[in-house]
């Protein structure tokens, strides 16, 4: 077995990362618990694997020693959180990821739920289920002011689309690009500013030593009461018990998140009306997962063929 892709579901948007692998007489095996793995799983499941496609699973030193013969670490995806690279290193291993394939969906995603906490979609749809009829006075979009933290691919996408709602777009990045600033009419500005001006906030950040707890009860004080905080981006960056806080007692008005520290999530925020919840599925359209499935298949089939690889990564600093 060349290729073991623990990362679930594949192959259901489209035949043709299992026709690349067939074509080019790759063996492979399935993620067969049908649902993501925890580390002691992928380290059992593994085995003799050369490639690894992997999803999000943390992938741990027993993960690396339960693999001799692994490689190579192709990541379904963008977020690296999950891949240690000083583990890599220790053993050897490179690593590729999929940077393009979901930036769109996730982008567009953001967009979604800022209309929805803007607009109480949600909260209109749960009240006619109960047999409920109100008509909830919601808020525009348009002209409003959009903080957005990370100004990478996602970010500048998420930007881009919301050039037609004609919002003034305050952005925090550690390594701002001017030239899109300017054609984008963006104001790069510091994190406080962000905060303390943005009718919504939108983190697009990847979890990293110095972004995990970017978002506390701290942050959260400076905002306004009627801003929103939308999180597509990496479950840890915002602190959960402080978001809760900041909801329950008024101190924003409202959230959405797409991750979590601990998924599938559970917790207490399940307790509040004013918190919008999606399962991790940023990149879940048809387009974005095929793309992913594919680029993370190419670059397998890339390494055990002898070419270069396209997307290797070597941080996640």
């Amino acid at each position: 077995m060349k290729v073991f892709i623990s990362t679930h579901p594949f192959f259901e948007t489209s035949p043709v990362p299992k026709k690349l692998l067939e074509d080019n007489g790759i063996e492979y095996r399935l993620n067969s618990r049908g649902r993501k793995l925890t580390s002691a799983e992928l380290a059992e499941d593994i085995r003799d694997a050369v490639v690894l496609v992997a999803g999000t699973e943390n992938i741990t030193e027993e993960v690396f020693k339960n693999a001799p013969n692994l490689k190579l670490i192709s990541r379904v995806g963008v977020g690296l959180d999950g891949v240690d690279f000083e583990l890599c290193r220790k053993y050897g291993v490179q690593v590729a990821y999929t940077p393009e394939a979901p930036t769109t969906a996730v982008a567009e995603l953001c967009v979604g739920m800022m209309l929805d906490l803007a607009r109480k979609i949600t909260e209109s749809d749960k009240l006619m289920r109960k047999g409920g009829w109100a008509r909830h006075m919601g808020l525009l979009l348009h002209s409003r002011t959009v903080g957005i933290f990370g100004m990478g691919r996602i970010g500048k996408s998420l930007a881009h689309m919301l050039s037609g709602f004609n919002v003034k777009i305050l952005a925090h990045d550690i390594n701002p690009d001017i030239i899109f600033g300017r054609n984008e009419r963006i104001t790069y500005t510091d994190k406080e500013t962000v905060l303390r001006n943005s009718d919504i906030v939108s983190i697009n950040l990847p979890l990293k030593k110095d972004t995990r707890n970017f978002i506390t009860a701290k942050e959260f004080s400076m905002m306004q009461k009627h801003a929103f905080l939308i999180n597509t981006a990496r479950g840890g960056i915002v602190n959960e018990d402080d978001l809760y806080d900041a909801l329950k007692n008024g101190v924003i008005a409202g959230s959405a998140a797409d991750v979590f520290v601990d998924e599938p999530y559970k917790g207490k925020l399940l307790e509040l009306e004013n918190m919008i919840f999606t399962c991790h599925m940023g990149a879940a359209t048809t387009a974005s997962r095929t793309d992913m499935e594919v680029e993370s298949v190419q670059e397998a089939v890339r390494f055990l063929t002898g070419q270069k690889l396209k997307n290797e990564v070597f941080s996640n600093e």
